[in-house]
């Protein structure tokens, strides 16, 4: 009796062959990224890392740009912080303008309500 000696689904051989050209696509694609990045995320992404201080010592204008982040992040954290504050109390008026505003609106409303 002779046996069929093929296998159904793709081959074997063709499996190693198209994993090794997805890596390369891949590759291709990592390297064309670094040349010029799309979007920030990417840029972010591919942007050298600490161990390469001495490419970025090389440009006077990093730690500018660094201290000016630095400065704005805080900024902005300081800014959180303060609404933050105001939300927890719940009014942005002291007690005397809240009594001043009470006054004034029971006023108002006597007046138009009085006719007078």
């Amino acid at each position: 009796m002779k046996v069929n000696r093929t296998r159904h689904g793709p081959p074997q051989h063709g499996i190693a062959g198209a994993c090794v050209a997805l890596a390369m696509a891949t590759l291709a694609l990592v390297a064309a990224g670094a040349v010029h990045a799309q979007s920030a995320g990417m840029a972010n992404l591919l942007k050298r890392h600490p161990s390469h201080a001495s490419a970025q010592a090389s440009d006077p204008g990093n730690s500018q740009r660094e201290a000016r982040s630095r400065a704005e992040r805080y900024r902005a954290e300081q800014r959180d912080a303060e609404r933050r504050r105001e939300e927890r109390t719940g009014s942005r008026l002291s007690p005397d303008e809240r009594r001043k505003l009470r006054k004034n609106l029971y006023d108002f409303g006597r007046d138009i309500y009085q006719g007078g």
